[in-house]
């Protein structure tokens, strides 16, 4: 597979190219100065190899990348809340306003 740009994510003020280079997998390069700061891989779950840059910026990078659409699904798992966690995230419901008399 050829490589090819998917798109760019700008995290504090830092914009990074996202590069597919295989399926599933991308090279992350910083525009600045057109260095590769690492890469990661989207299956079977998220996979980082940071070179440049903390492995907590790269995996930042590769979350909002793929977030962001900027990656081709390819079986990302995302580990799902517990049911006791999902109910807890929910917003509470309120009831709608009244209509107004006529």
């Amino acid at each position: 597979m050829s490589r090819k740009v998917k798109e760019m994510v700008s995290l504090a003020g830092v914009t990074y190219r996202i590069v597919r280079v295989a399926t599933g997998s991308y090279s992350v390069v910083r525009i600045r100065d057109d260095q590769e700061v690492g890469s990661f891989n989207t299956a079977p779950e998220l996979g980082i190899e940071a070179r440049l840059v903390e492995p907590a910026l790269l995996r930042e990078v590769a979350r909002l990348a793929i977030h962001t659409a900027k990656t081709s699904y390819v079986g990302f798992r995302v580990p799902m809340p517990s049911p006791e966690v999902a109910s807890a995230m929910r917003r509470p419901s309120s009831t709608p306003p009244p209509l107004p008399a006529t």
